[in-house]
């Protein structure tokens, strides 16, 4: 039988899964190496390729097309002289040394973060993220919101009898302690390298190479699909370090959200970092002396939410003088939903106002909202302001215009029951600052030195009584550059949500606006579908 044929029995006979293209380029790759063997008939080059072979605890004589080529020509993919392309070689070769340069890792970091694509609006990085750190039997995990403030911190450790979850609140020195039935440990976490690694010879399409992280990498999609009993649900898409051949960045796109029908949500696992050894301090307990062995509610429930920050009042002053020179502003406001699994970020509205009108532009599709509404204030006095509106001559004014059902409506409040000017609110928990919870400096929001205040609605009556007002306030001008209105309602919020947030930001104050900015526009042919006026 001739050395071909050789060759193309092993390979058929193998337990190699590849595409009949890849079968073809490797045939003919190991065919044209063979005749230049038996040009050069080198015995020495050969007994050098079969000590590599042998020594190699990555390639098994029968597992792989690569190796089989190995064994009877003399050649390999990483042995040609293009080693920089080994993806273009057989995967089943390079698919088993990276299973084995992962099963000396016995530890593994790495960063997870949720990023929110809408059909009818920007693509945005969720607030929250979270630092993973996963060992055989330790599990760790950081939630960090969008300033780096670790909100909490969660270890998953052996205790005396099975697993203990603690979890730590820095912001509320407090922890509390549970037995963890079904820990996260890292063989979940490997689990799922692994597949995604074994599953590489089912992708789609190689992405080509880029750079990440100030790495080379090349990747690899996977389509949506049942794969020897594990089921890919959306696509995914895995990127390896050229060099090391680790995994450096997996997306899951396109996972769905239940109550955002137009919305699509990409987890992104990434800035992995992996240990043949388990540093001693990556997992060691951390329960900060002096900190409550209690929940953080029951921390604001015992001290009956009368914990206060040392404002200087001198700040109070300079906050409230600084909001009384603004004549108009431009800011955007959405709402968040943070559970553990991601975070959810609603489209932003686009706010507009001046000292007697302000205007919302809310539920975008594409970049046109498809509804506004114009608040006119028709008084005497605009320059002073009653935050319910009490005045004498008081009247306001507010049109809507859906411009997806092609309808308008025009409704006037006098007195009680109005709604309130944006600026009033800002106003009004500023008044508040002297009873704030903390006050923590210098945090950089948007790229801007601030001051953190933050007050519980029980300072000032609001309901319910958990809710929390969150204002950044940049040092120098001492305007807002973030705002959030934090809500846990129920116990289901508090015990599943990280946070419910209504926010504020991307402010820009005393901006320059067109004259027509407050005036309503109806177009024509709009249907007037309700209104209180005579």
């Amino acid at each position: 039988m001739k050395p071909e044929d050789n060759i193309k029995k092993l390979i058929n006979e193998s337990d190699v899964t590849t595409s009949s293209e890849a079968d073809k380029r490797i045939l003919a790759d190991a065919l044209e190496n063979l005749d230049k063997l038996k040009q050069k008939k080198s015995a020495a080059a050969q007994a050098h390729v079969w000590r590599i072979i042998t020594k190699s605890p990555f390639v098994k004589l029968a597992a792989t097309a690569a190796a089989i080529v190995i064994v009877l020509g003399g050649i390999g993919f990483w042995l040609d002289g293009n080693n920089e392309q080994w993806w273009l070689g057989p995967q089943a070769a390079w698919g088993n040394e990276i299973l084995a340069s992962l099963d000396r890792v016995t530890a593994l970091t790495y960063r997870q973060r949720g990023l929110k694509v809408r059909d009818d609006g920007p693509d945005t990085v969720g607030g929250l993220w979270e630092k993973r750190y996963a060992a055989k039997d330790k599990y760790r995990r950081e939630v960090l919101d969008e300033a780096n403030n670790i909100t909490h911190i969660e270890w998953i450790l052996p205790g005396d009898d099975g697993f203990v979850k603690y979890l730590v609140w820095p912001e509320h020195r407090c922890y509390t302690q549970e037995p963890e039935q079904t820990p996260p440990f890292y063989d979940n976490v490997m689990g799922w390298l692994q597949r995604w690694v074994k599953l590489l010879s089912k992708a789609d399409r190689i992405l080509g190479t880029q750079i990440l992280e100030g790495r080379r990498c090349v990747g690899f999609e996977i389509s949506p699909g049942m794969y020897e009993g594990f089921l890919v649900q959306v696509p995914v898409q895995v990127w390896f370090d050229v060099e090391t051949k680790l995994p450096v960045r997996v997306e899951r796109r396109g996972l769905t959200v239940d109550y955002d029908p137009a919305m699509k949500l990409t987890l992104i696992y990434d800035q992995f970092d992996y240990y043949t050894k388990v540093p001693a301090d990556m997992f060691a307990l951390q329960i900060p002396e002096g900190f409550a062995n209690a929940h953080p509610h029951e921390i604001d429930a015992k001290k009956g939410q009368m914990v206060y920050a040392d404002v200087p009042a001198k700040l109070t002053d300079e906050i409230i003088a600084a909001l009384n020179e603004v004549e108009t502003a431009v800011y955007e406001q959405h709402l968040e939903i943070a559970f553990d699994s991601g975070l959810t970020v609603y489209p932003a509205d686009n706010i507009y106002m001046s000292r007697d009108c302000w205007r919302r532009d809310s539920d975008y599709l594409k970049d046109r909202p498809q509804k506004t509404d114009w608040y006119v204030i028709e008084k005497e006095d605009t320059k002073t302001r009653d935050a319910d509106f009490n005045e004498n001559n008081f009247k306001l004014i507010h049109t809507t215009v859906n411009f997806g059902d092609k309808t308008y409506s025009v409704v006037t409040y006098a007195g009680e029951g109005a709604p309130r000017h944006p600026l009033n609110r800002i106003l009004f928990l500023a008044a508040h600052f002297g009873r704030a919870d903390r006050m923590l400096e210098n945090a950089k929001i948007e790229g801007v030195e601030c001051v953190d205040m933050e007050i519980s609605a029980a300072k000032y009556g609001g309901t319910p009584a958990t809710t929390k007002d969150r204002v950044w306030f940049d040092v120098k001008t001492k305007l807002p550059v973030r705002m959030e209105n934090v809500r846990t309602e129920d116990k289901y919020w508090q015990e599943n949500v990280a946070k419910k947030v209504r926010v504020l930001n991307r402010f820009k104050w005393n901006p320059e606006l067109p004259d027509d900015t407050f005036t309503p526009k109806i177009p024509e042919g709009f249907t007037l579908v309700d209104t209180n006026e005579p």
